[in-house]
């Protein structure tokens, strides 16, 4: 089997770096349509992110045990191996970690358990990196206290585990901030306005330290609910993945990850107008405008507006909504990795409130009360399957 993963990972690395002959490529793409579990491996692996990182941070990621059974597994070929990228080295690994992780799910195959867990994954926590115009970086989290006072930033302060900002009237230049919450974490930022910013797991505000002109005009990567300050002379503008949405005085949440394929604008109090192409489309309350990639229009539907902002009080509240785009949420907050043994799984849809501090096994024992998926949990990874 470890033959076979090595084998596997050259042929990927080779896809990867355009040197593939015909037939290696051929032989790649057979073993993707072996099942899904392979090519949510190769999508993982394909990422630049995941080739790029070290033999020695995926040795720390695994347990201790299964780490020496994989060490003897590859030993006996290392010194035949030109491990040149680094890169290479780890989709090895990882792919010998997935086939450990198939047939340890093999031997649980129509038991129909529990969540089984081997490790205890801890929900996120508050914490944040911020990024100054000057480059410098500011890790933000424990420790309160100023963080800049001068004449061009004014004052940017860590007051009980959130920032703020206050700006020197009459300022004249925009000297641009930007807020980022890592995978596990959460913050909020009080902008120089006053208008007060909750940031989810996997999110960037790009910001001023004082806003200057006719807008108050931010970025948004990722999700955050916004209680905006009103000035009806100054309207505010955040700008996310194809969508603008411009407000005087409100709160709404929005929300752009990647991996959702969409983006989406919900208000809870207030009035907002919403832009996506040549469309504009003012939302009242309890409502959501939805622009999915690949089209030029909004989509308008009722949604109890409360459900989207629950996050910012601890729960995780879902109406009806895709075990995929579930789990995505999950693990941005507890840091994780989710592989799914058959695609179907991603479709079945799901109800219910969830406490998000809770520890892990509790929320994934909530979603397996629908009788049609399980779960297993090793250390930072989730597989899912149905049953």
């Amino acid at each position: 089997m470890t033959k076979k993963y090595i084998h596997i990972a050259d042929l990927i690395y080779k896809d990867k770096v355009g040197i593939a002959t015909e037939e290696e490529q051929r032989e790649l793409r057979d073993w993707l349509d072996e099942s899904d579990f392979n090519r949510q491996v190769f999508d993982e692996l394909s990422k630049g992110s995941t080739l790029s990182r070290s033999y020695e941070e995926y040795r720390a990621i695994h347990r201790e045990q299964v780490w020496n059974r994989i060490e003897q597994q590859i030993a006996p070929r290392r010194r035949n191996l030109s491990w040149r990228w680094m890169g290479y080295a780890a989709s090895v690994v990882v792919l010998i970690v997935a086939g450990w992780f198939m047939g340890t799910m093999s031997g649980h195959k129509g038991k129909h358990e529990d969540v089984k867990t081997v490790a205890v994954i801890s929900p996120g926590e508050r914490k944040a990196i911020l990024h100054l115009e000057e480059g410098k970086k500011v890790v933000l989290g424990g420790r309160n206290g100023v963080i800049v006072d001068d004449s061009l930033s004014g004052r940017i302060e860590q007051v009980n585990e959130a920032l703020f900002y206050q700006s020197e009237a009459g300022m004249k230049e925009e000297r641009m901030n930007v807020l980022e919450i890592p995978r596990g974490g959460e913050f909020n930022v009080t902008l120089a306005d006053g208008t007060r910013v909750w940031l989810n797991a996997g999110t960037k505000l790009t910001y001023p330290v004082a806003f200057v002109g006719d807008e108050r005009h931010v970025r948004l990567e990722g999700e955050a609910y916004f209680e905006v300050k009103r000035d009806e002379d100054k309207p505010f503008v955040v700008d996310l993945n194809g969508m603008k949405v411009t407000v005087l005085g409100t709160s709404f949440n929005l929300k752009s990850f990647k991996e959702d394929g969409r983006t989406t604008a919900t208000l809870v109090s207030g009035k907002v107008e919403v832009e996506a192409g040549a469309r504009k489309i003012v939302l009242e309350p309890n409502q959501q405008a939805n622009l999915f990639v690949g089209k030029d229009s909004l989509e308008i539907r009722e949604v109890d507006a409360e459900a989207y902002r629950a996050w910012t009080k601890g729960q995780f509240v879902f109406r009806r909504e895709r075990l995929e785009s579930i789990l995505d949420d999950v693990a941005r907050w507890y840091n994780v990795t989710v592989f799914y043994e058959q695609a179907g799984a991603k479709d079945i849809v799901f109800s219910g409130i969830m406490e998000r501090f809770a520890d892990i096994s509790e929320t994934l024992k909530m979603l397996e009360k629908t009788g049609k998926v399980s779960f297993a949990v090793d250390e930072k990874k989730i597989i899912v399957r149905l049953r």
